[in-house]
């Protein structure tokens, strides 16, 4: 609660009495941590995939290695038929 009131009152100085050079610094820091907080989100998001049980990624290794075969059988080379006399 103690940070969602700092949090407000940083956005109110932010729109109502920051002057413009501390406007630039502001939306730096708060790009950085907008960034910071995107990274964290992707490291836990990965995290959690690969906590997931193994017949899932049995699954997903069994469809790549299928689109693999798909793949290399439509890059075959096409035989010519040949005439028979």
């Amino acid at each position: 609660m103690f940070y969602l009131i700092i949090a407000i009152m940083l956005v109110l100085f932010y729109i109502f009495a920051a002057p413009r050079n501390i406007k630039g610094t502001m939306n730096l820091v708060a790009s950085v941590f907008l960034l910071v907080g995107l990274v964290i989100a992707l490291i836990l998001g990965t995290l959690r995939v690969v906590q997931s049980p193994p017949e899932i990624w049995l699954c997903l290794s069994m469809v790549v290695v299928g689109l693999w075969a798909m793949w290399d059988i439509y890059r075959m080379p096409r035989s010519i038929p040949t005439k028979k006399r």
